[in-house]
């Protein structure tokens, strides 16, 4: 019988509601970032996490709603108000959800772990809420956009806790925090501690650079585990075709990068709110909105507010 997968508990208050600040006029604005767990922990005043304790990543199912700003003091919305022509647009990036960034943070996960182990550091010494890896997303540490509550009206931004972000340190080096995405990110770190099959994976001889010898996640498992001393010739000799991966062996390229889950348009022919639902991993994700006209029209800057709405969360 197949294990059930563990019940997941979604927070009470299961609702965040945003404001994009200015969105620029026929260029894509970036620096749109959500931290959907840090933000449902400060308005549910519990802790919420990313990864399960063995560090599985948490997907969160969300619905997210765009929907037109209203002016101030005034009952008609902006896009109406001022130009009927007037598309807004958002695109939603996402963390993939493949087994590279699942077992990347299992693996990030144990080296953390065993650096505290190696460093003598129990878990009595550690913080109430470092059980479990609190990533960034493509910056050390990044700048999240705040939830709104409801003031007199319009809304104003929560008086938001201390949300402290892991890292891991090896020897004398510099605090390595946890990327979700990009060239440096976990699951870049997790490829580069890997053997790599060959373009040909029939052909003799190991990968030149695979794995990486300074990789942080071999060195803090090290003591325990010989695993990049194991040798795959066995496994070379059982391929005598299929032998070539269907994808690139580029450990910076796609698969660490971000993806484009969907595009929401509000105004004009679109209506005023647009929904989507989303799996989102480790429930953190990235906006990048744009104003644009149907009649090449005026230059706005005018944002739009967002709703996140959290539906489920399961193990990845």
């Amino acid at each position: 019988m197949a294990k059930k997968a563990p019940a997941i508990k979604i927070p009470t208050n299961r609702t965040l509601f945003y404001e994009s600040g200015n969105v620029s006029s026929g260029n894509w604005t970036s620096g749109m970032k959500f931290n959907l767990v840090r933000d449902f922990a400060a308005v549910n005043r519990h802790n919420v996490a990313h990864t399960t304790s063995k560090g599985v990543p948490l997907v969160y199912r969300c619905a997210v709603t765009i929907m037109t700003r209203p002016y101030p003091a005034a009952t008609y919305n902006e896009v109406f108000g001022e130009d009927v022509n007037q598309v807004q647009l958002a695109e939603i990036h996402l963390a993939p959800n493949t087994w590279v960034l699942r077992n990347a943070f299992v693996k990030a996960h144990a080296a953390r772990e065993s650096m505290f182990k190696l460093q003598g550091v129990s878990k009595k010494d550690r913080g109430a809420y470092s059980r479990t890896i609190r990533p960034t997303w493509d910056d050390t540490p990044d700048t999240f956009l705040t939830p709104q509550k409801a003031l007199t009206g319009g809304g104003t931004a929560y008086d938001m806790g201390t949300w402290d972000y892991s890292a891991l340190k090896q020897d004398d080096g510099d605090l390595l925090h946890l990327k979700t995405i990009g060239d440096d990110s976990v699951s870049s770190l997790y490829l580069d501690s890997r053997r790599q099959i060959r373009p040909d994976s029939n052909s003799d001889g190991d990968s030149e650079d695979q794995p990486v010898d300074n990789n942080i996640f071999n060195k803090l498992l090290s003591p325990t585990l010989g695993i990049s001393s194991k040798d795959d010739d066995v496994v070379a000799l059982a391929r005598d075709e299929q032998d070539n991966p269907p994808y690139s062996l580029d450990n910076n390229g796609d698969h660490t990068e971000k993806i484009l889950a969907g595009r929401q348009y509000i105004g004009a022919m679109s209506g005023l709110t647009s929904t989507e639902v989303y799996d989102i991993p480790l429930g953190i994700f990235e906006m990048q909105p744009m104003n644009a006209y149907a009649d090449g029209g005026a230059n706005k800057s005018r944002g739009f507010d967002i709703k996140v709405e959290v539906l489920g969360v399961y193990p990845m």
